[in-house]
Protein backbone atom coordinates (compact mmCIF):
# COMPACT_ATOMS: atom_id res chain seq x y z
CA UNK A 1 0.00 0.00 0.00
CA UNK A 2 2.83 2.42 0.83
CA UNK A 3 4.28 1.68 -2.59
CA UNK A 4 0.99 2.73 -4.20
CA UNK A 5 0.88 5.94 -2.17
CA UNK A 6 4.50 6.70 -3.04
CA UNK A 7 3.69 6.14 -6.74
CA UNK A 8 0.75 8.59 -6.54
CA UNK A 9 2.91 11.22 -4.89
CA UNK A 10 5.70 10.80 -7.47
CA UNK A 11 3.29 11.03 -10.41
CA UNK A 12 3.29 14.68 -11.49
CA UNK A 13 -0.33 14.69 -12.62
CA UNK A 14 -1.63 13.67 -9.19
CA UNK A 15 1.01 14.98 -6.79
CA UNK A 16 -0.63 18.31 -6.03
CA UNK A 17 -4.23 17.06 -5.54
CA UNK A 18 -3.04 14.21 -3.30
CA UNK A 19 -0.99 16.54 -1.14
CA UNK A 20 -3.86 19.00 -0.90
CA UNK A 21 -6.25 16.21 0.17
CA UNK A 22 -3.80 14.96 2.79
CA UNK A 23 -3.33 18.50 4.12
CA UNK A 24 -7.10 19.04 4.32
CA UNK A 25 -7.59 15.78 6.21
CA UNK A 26 -4.84 16.71 8.68
CA UNK A 27 -6.39 20.13 9.28
CA UNK A 28 -9.98 18.88 9.44
CA UNK A 29 -9.38 15.93 11.80
CA UNK A 30 -8.96 17.97 15.03
CA UNK A 31 -11.98 20.07 14.12
CA UNK A 32 -14.10 17.00 13.47
CA UNK A 33 -13.48 15.69 16.98
CA UNK A 34 -15.29 18.69 18.48
CA UNK A 35 -17.89 18.97 15.73
CA UNK A 36 -19.93 16.06 17.11
CA UNK A 37 -20.54 17.95 20.35
CA UNK A 38 -21.93 21.15 18.81
CA UNK A 39 -25.51 21.49 17.65
CA UNK A 40 -26.25 22.70 14.15
CA UNK A 41 -29.43 23.67 12.35
CA UNK A 42 -30.40 20.96 9.88
CA UNK A 43 -32.86 21.22 7.01
CA UNK A 44 -32.64 18.01 5.00
CA UNK A 45 -35.78 16.79 3.25
CA UNK A 46 -36.69 13.14 2.68
CA UNK A 47 -34.94 12.16 -0.55
CA UNK A 48 -32.81 9.40 -2.07
CA UNK A 49 -30.30 8.44 0.62
CA UNK A 50 -27.21 9.20 -1.45
CA UNK A 51 -28.45 12.76 -2.01
CA UNK A 52 -29.38 13.19 1.66
CA UNK A 53 -25.89 12.08 2.72
CA UNK A 54 -24.34 14.60 0.33
CA UNK A 55 -26.56 17.32 1.81
CA UNK A 56 -25.56 16.23 5.31
CA UNK A 57 -21.93 16.66 4.26
CA UNK A 58 -22.65 20.13 2.89
CA UNK A 59 -24.47 21.24 6.03
CA UNK A 60 -21.85 19.83 8.45
CA UNK A 61 -18.63 20.02 6.47
CA UNK A 62 -18.14 16.31 7.16
CA UNK A 63 -16.66 13.85 4.71
CA UNK A 64 -19.28 11.11 4.29
CA UNK A 65 -18.44 7.89 2.42
CA UNK A 66 -21.07 5.36 1.38
CA UNK A 67 -21.12 2.64 -1.23
CA UNK A 68 -23.74 3.12 -3.94
CA UNK A 69 -24.63 -0.55 -3.34
CA UNK A 70 -25.69 0.33 0.21
CA UNK A 71 -27.65 3.47 -0.65
CA UNK A 72 -29.37 2.28 -3.85
CA UNK A 73 -33.15 2.29 -3.58
CA UNK A 74 -33.16 3.75 -0.07
CA UNK A 75 -34.85 6.98 0.98
CA UNK A 76 -33.76 9.11 3.92
CA UNK A 77 -35.96 10.46 6.65
CA UNK A 78 -36.28 14.23 6.85
CA UNK A 79 -33.99 15.90 9.37
CA UNK A 80 -34.82 19.39 10.64
CA UNK A 81 -33.97 21.41 13.72
CA UNK A 82 -31.07 21.95 16.12
CA UNK A 83 -29.20 18.66 16.49
CA UNK A 84 -25.70 17.32 16.92
CA UNK A 85 -24.15 15.70 13.85
CA UNK A 86 -24.64 12.27 15.41
CA UNK A 87 -28.32 12.87 16.22
CA UNK A 88 -28.96 14.13 12.69
CA UNK A 89 -27.20 11.19 11.10
CA UNK A 90 -29.11 8.69 13.23
CA UNK A 91 -32.42 10.29 12.14
CA UNK A 92 -31.30 10.40 8.51
CA UNK A 93 -30.46 6.68 8.49
CA UNK A 94 -33.52 5.45 10.45
CA UNK A 95 -35.25 2.59 8.68
CA UNK A 96 -32.48 2.07 6.10
CA UNK A 97 -30.69 -0.82 7.79
CA UNK A 98 -27.53 1.27 7.79
CA UNK A 99 -25.47 2.97 10.48
CA UNK A 100 -22.52 5.33 10.60
CA UNK A 101 -19.00 4.86 11.90
CA UNK A 102 -16.61 7.75 12.46
CA UNK A 103 -12.98 7.14 11.53
CA UNK A 104 -10.04 8.50 13.51
CA UNK A 105 -9.65 11.31 10.95
CA UNK A 106 -13.28 12.40 11.49
CA UNK A 107 -14.65 11.09 8.21
CA UNK A 108 -17.94 9.22 8.36
CA UNK A 109 -18.39 5.76 6.84
CA UNK A 110 -21.87 4.38 6.19
CA UNK A 111 -22.09 0.61 6.78
CA UNK A 112 -24.73 -2.08 7.19
CA UNK A 113 -26.23 -2.24 10.68
CA UNK A 114 -26.22 -5.57 12.46
CA UNK A 115 -29.61 -7.29 12.25
CA UNK A 116 -31.80 -6.79 15.33
CA UNK A 117 -31.08 -9.36 18.02
CA UNK A 118 -27.39 -9.84 17.16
Amino acid sequence: MLGTIAWWIRDRSTRCPVLVCLALIMVAAPLAIHADEATLHFDIKAQPLSEALMEFGVQTGAIVMASSELTAGKTSRPVTGQLTRQEALIRLLQGTGLKSETNANGSILIVRAAPAGH
